[in-house]
């Protein structure tokens, strides 16, 4: 039985481009659509959404929030000490997920577990800890999607099989209580996007999928997106419903200096419904008294303009953060300040595109509409190419094999 329900609304000629309507236990939203994300310790892109989502365009909100292995041992020992950790945790999740419903979001909680090195635990945790990850899944009030917690690449098929199993009993096990949706994540790794694995979650009424990218541009995982919806593809004609995939931890933008542009908002160019903030911290973050310059969105190029070359303040700088301030203010903030101010007006910028994206689509003009943005014409080819790909699988699966090889050397 599904709990999410995908249909099509609109489709852009030629590319993998559509806008959806996706109903989730009542509730709906209308992709393309990016989520309002936040963490336990920042709450910027829910402050800065607030005046501008409306009830007729409710996103998704995402609460992402990472915690290792030997915490979650520490509170599935139940001692005093983990007792107290595992209640500051819950609470904290919890306030957010409050937050995000308040605004009028769907809400859903995103666990990652890595190990005492932050890294990606990259294995399947044994069964005590993986029931405490469900206790908090399904247990933490206004968690409205149960996304499986991100745990890296599993090294063998089975150990998936076995997670999907454990989360199917779960899910069965509400005791009454009105089921919730389970939003599977697709793994990144090419040999991993199994039918096998597709099928089981399509067979426990799995609608919605998400797909880790990793802080990394859409283009890096063409060749896997391909796959992932050609299997997809296969299952929903069988069973002649509609899917959609989120895209988690996307990028933001690619490229340096004045030569970056979005990435993001790109997100449905490449065959994501929708998609939600990058989370992954960089290996290193330069201190902000190096930043020599701060960069801001321009949505009429799609690249990111360097605040002191900015010619036309009034016509880029128009959102709601930079009314607070006029130029020679801004250069008078701190550069911690100006980074928080820059970080808002980006959030506010793309949130706007996003929203903005449905009714093109409908007209069948988001593609012309992109194609005008200088910054991003290669990634306007690329958009292209992908969508040729897929509608030709023999072009796909050769240059799959083509990228594995190069992955291996």
């Amino acid at each position: 039985m599904s709990f999410i329900e995908v249909e099509e609304l609109s489709r852009e000629p030629e590319t993998l481009i559509r806008s959806c309507k996706i109903k989730i236990n009542g509730k709906s939203f209308t992709t393309p659509s990016r989520s309002v994300s936040v963490t336990k310790s920042t709450k910027i892109e829910l402050d800065v959404a607030k005046p501008i989502i409306t009830q007729n365009n409710t996103p998704l909100g995402e609460v992402y929030t990472r915690i290792s292995l030997d915490d979650l041992s520490q509170i599935a020992d139940n001692s005093t000490q983990g007792h107290e950790k595992g209640e500051q945790f819950s609470k904290s999740v919890s306030l957010r997920l409050e937050q995000l419903k308040n605004l009028g979001t769907i809400p859903y909680l995103v666990i990652s577990v890595v190990d005492s090195n932050n890294n990606p635990y990259n294995q399947l945790p044994e069964k005590k800890i993986r029931d405490l990850i469900y206790d908090l899944l399904w247990g933490t009030q206004n968690n409205a999607i149960i996304v499986p917690p991100l745990m890296g690449i599993f090294p063998e098929e089975k150990q998936y099989l076995e997670l999907i199993t454990s989360l199917h009993e779960r899910q069965e096990s509400s005791n009454g209580r009105k089921p919730l949706p389970i939003m599977p994540v697709i793994p990144s790794a090419y040999a991993l996007v199994a039918p096998t694995l597709l099928k089981h979650y399509w067979d426990i009424g799995c609608r919605l999928f998400a797909f880790n990218c990793e802080n990394k541009k859409y283009g890096a995982f063409g060749f896997v997106i391909e796959k992932a919806h050609t299997e997809l593809d296969k299952l929903s004609k069988e069973s002649k419903e509609s899917y959609a995939i989120h895209g988690l931890n996307s990028k933001l933008k690619t490229g340096k200096g004045e030569t970056s542009r979005i990435n993001s908002i790109l997100g449905s160019g490449f065959g994501f419904d929708s998609f939600s903030s990058n989370h992954i911290i960089p290996k290193f973050i330069p201190p902000s008294t190096d930043i020599k310059d701060f960069f801001i969105f321009n949505d009429g190029d799609y690249g990111f303009a360097p605040i002191s070359k900015i010619t036309d303040p009034d016509k880029v700088l128009n959102t709601n953060i930079f009314k607070k301030y006029d130029i020679g203010e801004f250069d008078s903030l701190s550069s911690g300040l100006k980074l928080k101010v820059c970080n808002s007006h980006n959030i506010e910028k793309s949130i706007q595109e996003i929203q903005a994206y449905p009714k093109f689509i409908e007209k069948e003009k988001l593609v012309p509409y992109l194609s005008a943005k200088e910054k991003i014409k290669g990634e306007i080819i690329e958009i292209k190419s992908l969508a040729g790909h897929i509608q030709n699988p023999a072009m796909a699966r050769a240059k799959a094999s083509k990228k594995e090889k190069w992955f291996k050397k």
